[in-house]
């Protein structure tokens, strides 16, 4: 029962410190509010201080053309990054800054199985993200669902930023993908990537929005109803608003690609368009036909990454 009571005191500490943070953020004119949240989330992270990063390889597989490896970024703060490469054969090893790179933050379902999804790109080392929670996690832990929120996009930033400091990468040619709940992550992320000198090639947004609040309502509406519905959303997003893409959106430098679906249910119609507003140019706007995307649209798959892969040349 202590214990029970220790947690539970713990959590809530948690919550009214991300809440102090949020009531910042929430009072800053509009203009300053994506900044005041880069700044509270690069003192958060430590980010401020010198970076001390460990990272462990492990080969998994490896034919004649293709090897896959696993890497783990050590973070005092963040905890293990974990993301999957597959390259050319003996890419890791090159020290020429020869490859070209492509980050994928998928579905939480998907995390780094999605550079098997995508099929290979020519010339391009793909790189899966892990989400730092499953959802095990979850059901034995529901409070870790506002850690899973505030790890997620420091996390995407680690790996960015590892990803630039390699020797076998092309620094000019690091390319970021962000799909569905991925999407929502990613704007945090690369903001606290770029003002690390990160430089981004090209980032990308698959069935995805801006607004946190409309999709969390859309996805919820068939479960709860009005007054249940919007207090349960206000008070998920209120400790984590400093992690919203509307916020940093506008911050980005393109160019940018978003690939939407006419018939995705899973994020309103209102959400994309506003992602699109927030965007600077240059940016670009594919629509295909189909539903929100998911591991099993196989052939939706396909078509996103013939698009992905036009737009990369």
């Amino acid at each position: 029962m202590k214990k029970i009571l220790k947690l539970g005191t713990i959590f809530c500490f948690f919550i009214w410190s991300q809440i102090l943070k949020s009531s910042d953020v929430i009072a800053a004119p509009g203009s300053a509010q994506g900044q005041i949240s880069l700044i509270l989330m690069k003192k958060d992270f430590g980010f401020y201080q010198p970076l001390n990063l460990n990272a462990e390889s492990q080969l998994l597989s490896s034919d004649q053309d293709i090897e896959v490896r696993r890497v783990i970024l050590k973070h005092e703060i963040l905890g293990n990054v974990r993301i999957l490469l597959k390259g050319p054969k003996d890419f890791f090893t090159q020290q020429d800054h020869a490859n070209k790179a492509m980050i994928i933050v998928s579905g939480f379902f998907t995390g780094e199985k999605s550079i098997h999804l995508i099929g290979d790109i020519s010339d391009r080392v793909l790189v899966g993200f892990e989400y730092p929670y499953s959802l095990d996690d979850f059901k034995k832990d529901p409070g870790a669902i506002l850690q899973f929120v505030r790890k997620t996009p420091g996390q995407i930033a680690l790996a960015l930023f590892w990803l630039s400091q390699q020797a076998w990468i092309n620094t000019q040619g690091l390319a970021v993908m962000g799909v569905s709940l991925g999407g929502v992550f990613l704007p945090a992320g690369i903001h606290i990537a770029q003002d690390m000198g990160v430089v981004v090639e090209k980032s990308i947004f698959v069935g995805t929005g801006s607004e946190l609040g409309e999709i969390l309502k859309e996805n919820l509406s068939n479960y709860l109803d009005g007054v249940v519905l919007d207090s349960l959303t206000q008070g998920l997003i209120l400790p984590t608003v400093i992690f919203d893409p509307k916020l940093h959106l506008p911050f980005l430098k393109g160019p940018f690609l978003i690939i939407q679906t006419d018939k995705d249910t899973v994020i309103p119609k209102s959400s994309k368009d506003k992602l699109f507003e927030a965007l600077s140019e240059p940016k670009k706007e594919v629509v295909l036909p189909g539903p929100h995307v998911n591991s099993d649209q196989l052939e939706l798959i396909k078509k996103i990454q013939e698009v992905v892969v036009k737009e990369l040349k």
